[in-house]
């Protein structure tokens, strides 16, 4: 058959289009993956114009302050994710279970305090596994570690003397978080960046290169309710949604006993800190983000409930995004 010059570039056109729209659909595929991969780092790209006027900095280096009146009226909104491959025994009413547990335990809570008032709402709280036929696709499954069903109604906490007591429950869930987290409320607002640490760094000032080791008396800088020591070392300054911070390279090793968290459990851990980074707010003494690649081991449960017991490796991420009211 004998194919006039006019099909021939109507051809070359329909294959040049289709290599085009391929293109343009690979394209397409790698923007969205390289959307999701930096997600968690467009908030974080530029310092706010206004708090970078307070960051304390000179030739000398980078002083942390903890002389600023700290807000009475704080936001703070938390992600967590933890990328766990750990073998783990679980206890149940029909007896234990043994296996390997892979998979990638996400969490989102909004913390709102007003002076002695604290409304906790759990935005997101999913688990995912690899897929059997792709490893690199997640798909949703049952969170092995949650003791407590997830839920979006906010829970409001207030303080009555010394205690923190849950000021609209009257369900079931919130008369468990309050009778497990009640006791250690105090411990959950440094850890989340609501009260500010209780030490924090002298008048010595960092610049990149200089090395830290906090450990003994000066734990409470870095680790609420516990025992270990992190090495430090400064890298340089760099903002966690929009908040100036100083950023620390960290190994080390720490552990700590029924330490709380905001869905209630109760954990034990002993955690090898291998290789991570840390960022520390300039302005307030305050923890915004980790990034850590740990060898654990740890229990979970609570009022003496027990969830599961675990060892293997987690990479752990933890960003708080901070704001004052």
């Amino acid at each position: 058959m004998k194919i006039r010059p006019f099909a021939l570039s109507a051809l070359a056109l329909v294959l040049a289009s289709c290599d085009k729209a391929k293109n343009l659909a690979d394209t397409a595929a790698k923007t969205v993956k390289q959307e999701l991969a930096s997600a968690g780092k467009s908030s974080e790209s530029t310092a706010d114009p206004e708090l970078m006027k307070l960051v304390d900095q000179n030739a000398e280096g980078v002083l942390f302050r903890k002389d600023l009146p700290f807000p009475s009226r704080v936001d703070v909104r938390i992600r967590r994710v933890d990328d766990l491959s750990v073998r783990m025994m679980q206890a149940s009413e029909i007896g234990r279970q043994n296996g390997m547990v892979k998979g990638i335990r996400e969490q989102v809570f909004k913390l709102e305090r007003a002076g002695d008032q604290v409304r906790v709402t759990e935005e997101r709280s999913e688990f995912s596994v690899p897929s059997v036929d792709d490893p690199e696709v997640t798909k949703k499954a049952e969170n092995p570690l949650e003791r407590i069903a997830h839920s979006n109604k906010p829970i409001t906490f207030r303080k009555n003397s010394a205690k923190w007591r849950v000021e609209n429950g009257g369900d079931f869930r919130s008369a468990v978080l309050e009778k497990e987290l009640s006791p250690v409320f105090d411990t959950l607002l440094i850890e989340h960046a609501l009260s500010p640490r209780p030490l924090w760094f002298g008048k010595r000032r960092m610049k990149p290169g200089d090395t830290l080791v906090v450990t003994g008396d000066q734990l409470p800088m870095l680790l609420v309710g516990g025992k270990g020591t992190f090495h430090l070392k400064y890298e340089s300054i760099e903002p966690v949604a929009g908040h100036p911070c100083g950023v620390f390279s960290v190994t080390g090793d720490f552990s700590r006993k029924k330490f709380p968290d905001l869905a209630g459990n109760l954990t034990d851990e002993d955690v090898t800190i291998q290789s991570g980074r840390i960022w520390l707010s300039l302005l307030h003494p305050l923890i915004l983000k980790e990034e850590f690649d740990t060898i654990q081991s740890f229990k979970s449960g609570g009022q003496g409930n027990l969830v599961g017991r675990a060892q293997g490796s987690v990479k752990r991420s933890v960003v708080r995004e901070w704001k004052k009211m």
